[in-house]
């Protein structure tokens, strides 16, 4: 393996440590409890459909919140939030406010049929790509779980829940978003390296590029995309023990921020990829979701949040 592919993937894996203390991760016994949908928004409609996967095994549901502005002669922008039932859960009207009247996005928010915020299985399976030639993966620390369906997601994304939104509503084919967050943040490096993909801006949050030691690499290696890229994570993603004092905390840091910023400049030195990049300061990898939300509905219709940095 050439030199620089090997410490690109080396730098992949070490941005991908998890933190491991208190509230880090999100629960996942949470509910979604009552919704924006729910209570009505002034700027926004909501609807949704259902869908099963191909082999019938995940069970889908997909909630779209329309803008109440006049449709765009050139159609709506989109934004694609995956674990779109977490997504929704944490959906605030002031986000929304604080959009462009004339270019808020339609937000398109794919996630599971049940009333949890996270189908942690199917999430697995859908958004983790296996490596090419291979079927599914056993997570080799959950070996109950299943990964390696992302090119199925993929196409399920762009073959039935895509051709369905776009029957219900006009949309923009050339501004169109995807979001995701850890192994959602995982799918959009999966699927900006596709070339079965038509989304025009990816936004990659916390994503959990150690699946399959570092897989995402060969993908990302052999890409010749075009798209803008939208790179996030928290200064606190790492792991930390209860034994480690603050010299080695502080450490750690350090060397995750480091390998954050290896990643991001080698997606900046490829050709037709146009990056930014933020850390969020003090967060850690649970709450760079509902965090991150915010920026992606401001990214999505075409502003750049303060404090990303081209790459």
């Amino acid at each position: 393996m050439p030199i620089s592919r090997r410490l690109f993937i080396q730098s992949l894996l070490a941005a991908s440590a998890l933190p491991s203390l208190g509230h880090a991760r999100p629960d996942l016994t949470r509910t979604m409890g009552s919704t924006l949908a729910d209570r009505q928004s002034n700027l926004y409609r909501f609807e949704d459909f259902r869908l099963d996967s191909a082999d019938g095994e995940r069970h889908y549901r997909i909630w779209l919140g329309v803008p109440r502005s006049p449709t765009p002669a050139q159609g709506y922008p989109s934004l694609t939030l995956l674990d779109g039932n977490a997504a929704l859960h944490h959906l605030r009207e002031d986000w929304l406010s604080a959009l462009p009247a004339a270019s808020r996005p339609v937000l398109i928010m794919v996630g599971y049929n049940t009333d949890l915020l996270f189908d942690v299985v199917a999430r697995q399976r859908d958004y983790t790509p296996a490596g090419p030639g291979e079927g599914l993966i056993a997570d080799p620390l959950r070996p109950e779980r299943l990964g390696g369906g992302a090119d199925a997601f993929l196409k399920l994304l762009e073959h039935r829940i895509k051709p369905e939104v776009a029957r219900r509503v006009n949309l923009d084919n050339t501004q169109q978003t995807l979001w995701g967050h850890s192994f959602g943040g995982l799918f959009a490096l999966y699927a900006m390296a596709s070339p079965l993909s038509s989304y025009s801006r990816y936004i990659p949050v916390s994503p959990a590029v150690y699946w399959h030691q570092g897989i995402i690499q060969q993908y990302l290696a052999s890409s010749s995309a075009e798209a803008d890229v939208w790179l996030a994570r928290g200064s606190n993603e790492v792991r930390i023990s209860e034994q480690m004092d603050a010299v080695e905390i502080a450490r750690l840091k350090q060397q995750g921020s480091n390998a954050f910023m290896a990643t991001v400049h080698s997606l900046a030195d490829k050709p037709g990829l146009s990056v930014h990049w933020k850390q969020f300061p003090d967060l850690s990898h649970g709450p760079m979701l509902p965090a991150s939300l915010p920026e992606a509905l401001a990214i999505a219709s075409g502003q750049t949040p303060a404090g990303w940095t081209a790459g």
